[in-house]
């Protein structure tokens, strides 16, 4: 991809986030406003990206992206204790792709589906921070799969995990609680 097509691709994904943005139903953004924001042809996003869908699965998982290096940067929330850290980022995280329900599970269903496994790896520092020397990197990664796992497979059906486990998803209280039990789980366990 030369230069120029980068260009448009970068100016695309923050054209359809700066919309993301002020819209909040996401059906009510077109590729056309898009292709307006970015400057670019609308034949240039289908090129990029294929489909509407597509553009804005990139568009949310990189928001998600940032808010987990957030948590991961030195220097920010270093204050937290570690467990405390990793509940926060997975709480801010679940509660941000809840806003982008329909478009959340796009985006986890098209990365199961290509195996993407990307997402666990924003986890593993904390994990790190947690039990230090006491896990090895594989041991992290398998950690991180039984945390993110779960998250992704109640966000995809929290209608389903409702009748399953009494839990309400889109009850922040509710879907905090659950959070905290998973990692306090998986913690004491690992200990």
């Amino acid at each position: 991809m030369n230069s120029g097509d980068q260009d448009a691709k970068e100016r695309i994904i923050k054209a359809a986030a700066e919309i993301l943005d002020e819209v909040y139903d996401v059906d009510k953004i077109t590729v056309r406003q898009v292709a307006e924001r970015a400057n670019v042809g609308i034949g240039l996003i289908n090129y990029h990206f294929k489909s509407k869908d597509n553009l804005l699965g990139v568009v949310v998982a990189n928001m998600m992206a940032e808010k987990a290096v957030g948590f991961i940067t030195p220097g920010n929330y270093s204050d937290f204790e570690p467990v405390t850290k990793l509940k926060a980022m997975l709480k801010e995280l679940y509660s941000f792709g809840s806003q982008y329900e329909k478009l959340n599970q796009f985006t986890i269903m098209k990365g199961i589906q290509s195996g993407d496994i990307q997402t666990q790896l924003f986890i593993i520092p904390v994990l790190r921070e947690i039990f230090g020397n006491n896990a090895d990197e594989m041991h992290l990664r398998i950690l991180a799969m039984q945390i993110i796992l779960p998250l992704q497979v109640t966000a995809l059906c929290p209608s389903a995990f409702k009748i399953y486990s009494g839990i309400e998803l889109h009850n922040e209280i509710q879907r905090n609680n659950f959070i905290d039990n998973l990692i306090n789980n998986l913690v004491k366990e690992n200990k």
